[in-house]
């Protein structure tokens, strides 16, 4: 009787073991098929999230700072007001660059663990599904290095006026860390710090030229006023 009850219990945890095992092999295999899917929507929201916090950092910084363009650049003229050189703050720019990048990593870190709630119709792959169904939910983290640097840009804003652009460049390295798996990707973004329009000496007289196709009429056109 013992050794009859012995074998019911065998056999029931044989059971039980074998679907577990079939149902663990079904959610592996489910998991590395909607793989892709979910990184992909993790891979969105992590942008969103890294690029609001590298645009609350910049606004953040630069009003904190108070910054203006005259404490970042200085234009050089001598005294036929001609421009000679345009000179960069070296020490505030280098200071800049920390701050910004600090205060991304202080924002993205404000959250330790990153909600997902993904449509099961979604998961599905269907285009006719998706976005239907109870959403299931998913979590990350989110690591990043953020690379703060700031560039010049001169556009053209008139006849001797050329409008002066510090715009500050930030790429970020991050990486997705969800359950078993993590997954790389890298976000740019730039914003202008500041900006002033540069005024040069305005000639008194213009003269324009049209060309049509085949003619040659610029080149023949002298500067008259360099030989006397």
């Amino acid at each position: 009787m013992v050794q009859r009850k012995n074998k019911k219990i065998r056999k029931l945890f044989l059971f039980s073991l074998s679907i577990l095992l079939i149902v663990s092999i079904i959610s592996i295999t489910v998991f590395f098929k909607v793989k892709p899917l979910i990184f992909t929507y993790a891979k969105s929201c992590a942008e969103t999230i890294l690029l609001n916090a590298e645009n609350k950092a910049v606004l953040n910084i630069l009003e904190k700072e108070n910054i203006t363009y005259d404490e970042i650049s200085k234009i050089s003229r001598d005294s036929s007001n001609n421009i000679t050189g345009i000179e960069i703050n070296i020490d505030q720019i280098n200071t800049l660059k920390s701050s910004i990048s600090n205060k991304i990593s202080d924002i993205v870190s404000e959250k330790n663990i990153y909600d997902l709630y993904i449509p099961a119709g979604t998961l599905i792959g269907n285009e006719y599904t998706t976005g239907f169904g109870p959403k299931i939910k998913f979590r990350m983290q989110l690591t990043e290095t953020a690379v703060v640097d700031f560039e010049s840009n001169f556009i053209e804003a008139g006849i001797n006026h050329v409008l002066h652009q510090i715009l500050i460049t930030i790429n970020i390295s991050a990486n997705i860390l969800m359950i078993g798996c993590t997954q790389a990707f890298y976000v740019s973004t730039s914003a202008i710090a500041a900006q002033t329009v540069i005024v040069g000496i305005v000639p008194d007289s213009f003269t324009n030229v049209e060309e049509h196709p085949g003619d040659d009429i610029a080149d023949e056109i002298f500067n008259y006023a360099d030989l006397y």
